[in-house]
């Protein structure tokens, strides 16, 4: 066997490891969801089931920027907290929003309002080198707050 062959057979051989571990990453990424959205799914369930008129949940959409004023600010380093782990997989389906939507909406609620809100967790700054001024790094999360009506 020459060079060229174990090569290609070694290649042959990573790419069904790879995509093998990429299945395994999938199964996991979705358990994981189901995980997060199950409780706020049950509690969609029981608001129902109590006969509340209006549900109303909080879901983190994103996590912004980092405390470091010495390196770039301003840049937005934040990733959807679901999906910390796609950014190297982007073959790998997404498990989108829009399904907890839909799974809160099967228990018998309508969705009425959507709204997005910052919320700042820190703060921190420092003066510019050789220049005045200062520099500063904030970093919070975005949050979605969904109001449901009962259909």
């Amino acid at each position: 066997m020459g060079i060229q062959e174990r090569w290609e057979n070694r290649q042959g051989d990573l790419a069904a490891r790879g995509e093998a571990q990429e299945a395994e990453a999938t199964q996991r990424w979705n358990e994981h969801v189901e995980r997060m959205w199950s409780a706020i799914v049950e509690q969609a369930r029981k608001a129902f089931d109590r006969g509340d008129g209006w549900f109303e949940t909080e879901v983190e959409q994103r996590s912004v920027g980092g405390l470091n004023p010495y390196g770039a600010t301003g840049q937005d380093f934040g990733i959807p907290p679901l999906a910390r782990n796609k950014l190297d997989h982007p073959s790998v389906p997404h498990s989108p929003r829009s399904d907890l939507l839909s799974q809160i909406e099967d228990a018998g609620w309508k969705l009425h309002t959507a709204q997005y809100v910052y919320v700042q967790l820190g703060e921190e700054s420092r003066d510019k080198w050789l220049s005045s001024g200062q520099r500063v790094a904030i970093k919070g999360k975005i949050i979605g707050m969904y109001l449901f009506q009962r259909a």
